[in-house]
């Protein structure tokens, strides 16, 4: 990999960004923030019950709710809470 990483598809990208951060560390305080929001993004907003038969144009936040997501980013590039916390660590 030639340059700073910007595209992470896959969990070799964000180990080759992880390694790319701790040569660079200028900019290391934004890959820790990518880092924790794959982690921590783990919610998704659902429709309510309640609020299925508003027309879209009259919802609001509130008829929303936070679910946990079944397939987040992290299960789908198969990263683990550990193996990100671990790179945390590193930078």
């Amino acid at each position: 990999m030639l340059g700073k990483p910007t595209i992470l598809n896959s969990a070799a990208d964000y180990q080759n960004a992880v390694d790319y951060y701790k040569v660079h560390k200028s900019e290391k305080a934004v890959m820790i923030k990518k880092l924790e929001n794959l982690r921590d993004n783990i919610y998704i907003l659902v429709l309510k019950e309640s609020s299925k038969g508003k027309e879209p144009e009259e919802q609001t936040a509130d008829d929303f709710e936070k679910v946990l997501n079944p397939n987040p980013l992290k299960k789908k590039l198969g990263i683990s809470d550990a193996q990100i916390n671990t790179w945390i660590e590193e930078l």
